[in-house]
């Protein structure tokens, strides 16, 4: 790990201890090497936090570049490995960035909705999560984020707050639209899935 991700990483993880206690997380499926696409739910600003505290592998993310138009706070975002991206789904230069990064055999963070959840429930995903998969040939993994959407509620009465990551999907396809869209949506079923796993114990 790079120095500046490993001293974000210490911050932070003792911040959320000091504040919230313990948290569960399940990364047993996160192979050592090889290039992977974390692909989770989006329920709060907290998530890519959590996502990457929870996995032992430096984590790149992709996030909205409204975040670096302060250029302070947009500098320690790219010395953590965060990249700035365009929502309106034509920033092909951050999604080459992110493809480069996994075909070097790197982790990649990424929520296919693209914004997040204002009911808790999963949205409508676009297809540049398809697309990241399909392009690198890197293995997607699921995951499902619960409680960050209530952590200053949980501060009072440590709630439940985990990070669980589901089995490795392959994936591959022809390069088109539809193929994109589908990978997306397998994605967003084996998301799902995780969530009914845990409602069911």
């Amino acid at each position: 790990m790079t120095l500046p991700y490993r001293i974000a990483c210490s911050l932070l993880t003792a911040i959320i201890r000091l504040l919230w206690g313990q948290w569960a997380s399940c990364c047993k499926f996160i192979p050592d090497t090889g290039p992977v696409i974390l692909a989770g739910n989006h329920i709060s600003s907290w998530d890519a936090i959590l996502l990457g505290l929870a996995c032992r592998r430096e984590v790149h993310f992709l996030a909205k570049q409204e975040l670096f138009r302060n250029r302070l706070f947009g500098h320690v975002l790219r010395k953590v490995n965060v990249i700035p991206l365009s929502r309106d789904g034509s920033d092909t230069q951050a999604l080459r960035r992110a493809i480069e990064i996994l075909k070097r055999g790197g982790v990649l963070a990424l929520f296919p909705e693209g914004t997040r959840s204002k009911t808790g429930q999963l949205g409508k995903a676009k297809s540049g999560a398809g697309y990241v998969a399909c392009a690198s040939g890197a293995s997607v993994i699921p995951v499902q984020i619960r409680g960050s959407d209530k952590m200053w509620r949980s501060f009072l009465n440590r709630g439940e707050l985990r990070v669980l990551f589901g089995k490795p999907m392959r994936v591959e396809g022809p390069a088109t639209r539809k193929t994109y869209h589908d990978v997306t949506l397998r994605v967003m079923d084996a998301i799902a899935a995780l969530e009914k796993e845990r409602a069911g114990g």
